[in-house]
């Protein structure tokens, strides 16, 4: 059923930020060795060039994870009717299509706004 549905959707989720946050946080480890290396001179500067493109890598795979997680959710949201201003706390007016349409019915595109200025 939906709650299934929801629950492997969350954990699905959860895996891949927790995965890129592990990522994110091995490659700044990598990074501390291969400059400790480089001060003793077992690494060069391309070593460290190269561990430091890939921190720079896992940090924006985490952030894309980030990202991804919020979009689905608000995407699942969306999906299942609850994505609108009053659950998420939002202090707009509703938005009523009979009120937007009676505002622009005789407007030409782009001549003025629906509150007639």
């Amino acid at each position: 059923g939906r709650p299934d549905f929801n629950q492997h959707f969350a954990c699905a989720r959860a895996f891949e930020l927790n995965a890129a946050q592990a990522e994110a946080r091995a490659s700044a480890t990598a990074l501390a060795g291969v400059r400790k290396e480089a001060e003793g001179g077992q690494r060069t500067t391309i070593d460290v060039l190269n561990a430091l493109q890939d921190q720079s890598s896992a940090r924006a795979r985490f952030v894309q994870a980030q990202r991804d997680r919020v979009v689905a959710s608000y995407t699942l949201l969306s999906a299942i009717g609850r994505l609108d201003h009053r659950r998420l706390g939002l202090h707009t007016p509703e938005y009523d299509p009979v009120t937007n349409y009676l505002q622009v019915r005789d407007v030409w595109g782009g001549v003025r706004t629906p509150s007639g200025k």
